[in-house]
């Protein structure tokens, strides 16, 4: 894994210190990890406190673990004679799959709880790249003291979320780590790579209706119906979730129906629901108006 990431996004051990005292002062620390030390913060979390939660009931046939299942197994090269591991987790944060490469890796994963059957949710441990990509919805690096527990400033690790295809919805995340001496700018292409190849099985597992319906709206969205041409192609994310939200409710009523949502800047996006032409699935189509 060549290609060291740049040291400088570790900061130094005593700046989280001087956050909890409120002595930080701006620029010390990256934007992303402040605000989850803050989220960490109000939750009541200490660095010396913050564990992962043990869930030892978990369902190893739901849909996330069973697209990922053939994608980890495919990747256990990637991984392999090297320091590093690979997590799935699900849209709660709880583990389910992990690739090691080198046994001491194993174990320094295991001494933290990095495994299987526990939760590295944001709420739980604090800040990791695992759990603030899940609340981040976004791919996040976390690197050595920048984790908000004190056992794990020793590693590095690059999370990104696993989106459902058809819903848009977050349906886990995957995790690439690796010792801080050892950090590589392919951890983040890695992970990536992986929560693609999870998504396309996400897709392929899904019902035939389902597959009928995207199959329909990418078609109209070609077309320039579904998404007008001249509507921006830049919405905030906020603006794209509450789209994506409006667009499943529609969806799941499973009949014509429509629904108007105000944006951050004041315009109005309408969502037509219809029947698709062969009656096996709606179909939204979005137009946005001036201010």
């Amino acid at each position: 894994m060549a290609g060291v990431l740049d040291a400088r996004r570790q900061p130094a051990d005593k700046i989280l210190e001087r956050f909890l005292d409120g002595r930080l002062t701006g620029g010390e620390v990256r934007v992303p990890i402040l605000n989850s030390w803050r989220r960490c913060q109000a939750a009541g979390l200490t660095p010396d406190t913050a564990r992962p939660r043990l869930f030892p009931d978990l369902d190893f046939d739901c849909e996330v673990v069973r697209a990922a299942r053939p994608v980890f197994e495919r990747l256990r090269t990637a991984v392999a004679g090297t320091p590093a591991g690979m997590f799935l987790g699900d849209a709660a944060g709880v583990m389910y799959l992990r690739n090691v490469g080198e046994p001491a890796h194993g174990r320094l994963l295991d001494a933290v709880g990095a495994a299987p059957g526990f939760r590295f949710a944001e709420a739980d441990i604090g800040t990791t790249a695992f759990g603030t990509a899940l609340v981040e919805r976004r791919t996040c690096l976390v690197s050595g003291s920048e984790h908000f527990a004190e056992e794990l400033h020793g590693i590095t690790a690059v999370a990104t979320p696993i989106r459902n295809p058809l819903s848009g919805r977050v349906a886990g995340v995957i995790s690439v780590t690796c010792p801080n001496e050892r950090a590589s700018e392919d951890m983040t292409a890695l992970a990536q790579r992986s929560a693609v190849a999870v998504e396309q099985r996400l897709l392929e597992l899904s019902s035939e209706r389902e597959r009928a319906l995207m199959e329909e709206f990418l078609r109209e969205k070609r077309a320039g119906q579904a998404i007008p041409r001249s509507a921006p192609r830049d919405l905030c994310r906020r603006d794209r979730l509450a789209l994506e939200d409006a667009a499943v409710r529609l969806v799941a009523q499973g009949r014509g129906a429509v629904e108007e949502v105000t944006l951050s800047d004041g315009r109005i996006a309408t969502l037509l629901a219809q029947p698709m032409s062969d009656s096996t699935g709606i179909a939204v189509e979005v137009w946005l108006t001036g201010r």
